[in-house]
């Protein structure tokens, strides 16, 4: 398992100069309410994603949903496109209070804990419906329940978002053809060592920042679902997807697990409620709007190819072997449902 006591390693003076900013928004309750229901408290929510994105869709969703159970006594301010700091470092704000809400992956969360990993273990998933079959079951609260005790996270709600595609600045129509491709990948180990078993140059680097990288030559791709694709522009200089569907994933609402501890029962509640209604909402969005996503970007330019799935797989199949006892032993569960 990954050390807790290194944590806090990038962006901290980010996070606490975010902290300063956003005194006046702290978790802490104020006063009750006139009528004795929940106390009064304001919360910032993060995340890297547009403002016109389902990401930001939700969050604001998420904020409508807690103000109504509240009463209005509960506040969630949104900052979109990554305006408190990459998402690393607004995970690092999670844990000295300078962010409450944070929505990323369960992956994002590698560097803390190695559980996490088995968001990023490429082909586990034969399409999305085996994917709600895994995460629609008993296996979710395990793996959610096994890191949140080992890595301090509390993740609420499961924002499905599809299928990830190989998107990059000249065509990959076959294995061979990412011989070297300079990647952009999440900093996560997991990625890292898929994209260097099938052939590319993996470069971790953060969401905000590959657009420029790309359209000035210092990546040549990224991966992503298509939605991300659309509204954060790449399709602009990276006309070419990939469907390669090497992963599939949710989203979750991360908060500190002690901070949430510390809130009342009432208020886990009209939390834990609201991240379920816009969970619901969020999967079928997802799902509705994958076909437009793709004819948005035919429609502008955007090739795509199709891979040899069987061709793909056969490099990345030991990173299970290699992976955590326990997430080898969640993945090979996950591949027996899928025969």
């Amino acid at each position: 398992m990954k050390i807790r006591s290194n944590r806090i390693v990038v962006g901290t003076a980010a996070a606490a100069a975010t902290a300063l900013i956003l005194t006046g928004c702290s978790s802490s309750p104020d006063t009750a309410s006139a009528e004795g229901g929940v106390e009064s408290m304001a919360l910032t929510l993060g995340h890297a994603y547009a403002v016109d994105s389902l990401q930001h869709r939700a969050a604001e969703q998420l904020a409508e949903e807690v103000s109504t159970l509240s009463d209005g006594a509960i506040t969630i301010e949104v900052f979109p496109s990554a305006q408190l700091g990459s998402w690393e470092e607004m995970q690092e704000g999670l844990e000295i209070g300078s962010v409450n809400i944070v929505i990323e992956s369960l992956g994002s969360l590698e560097r803390y804990t190695d559980l996490a990993a088995i968001e990023g273990l490429p082909f586990l998933y034969e399409d999305e419906e085996h994917f709600f079959e895994v995460w629609d079951g008993e296996m979710s609260d395990e793996i959610l329940t096994a890191v949140r005790e080992d890595a301090g996270f509390q993740l609420i709600g499961d924002l499905y978002r599809g299928g990830r595609q190989l998107n990059s600045v000249r065509p990959i129509e076959q294995l061979s053809d990412l011989a070297g491709l300079k990647l952009r990948v999440p900093n996560q180990q997991t990625y890292i060592d898929t994209w260097q078993a099938l052939g590319a140059s993996p470069t971790p680097m953060a969401l905000n920042e590959v657009f420029s990288a790309m359209e000035q030559g210092a990546i040549e791709g990224q991966e992503n679902p298509l939605d991300v694709v659309r509204f954060s522009s790449f399709y602009e200089v990276a006309p070419f997807v990939t469907e390669t569907n090497h992963l599939y994933g949710n989203f979750h609402f991360q908060m500190w697990g002690d901070t949430f501890d510390g809130y009342s029962p009432e208020v886990q509640q009209i939390l834990t409620d609201a991240a379920d209604t816009v969970s619901s909402t969020y999967r079928e969005e997802s799902v509705s709007e994958a076909q437009d996503h793709r004819a948005f970007l035919e429609e502008n330019g955007v090739e795509f190819f199709e891979i040899d799935l069987a061709e793909w797989r056969e490099p990345t199949a030991s990173l299970i072997e290699e992976a955590d006892p326990q997430v080898r032993e969640w993945a090979e569960a996950i591949l027996a449902l899928r025969d």
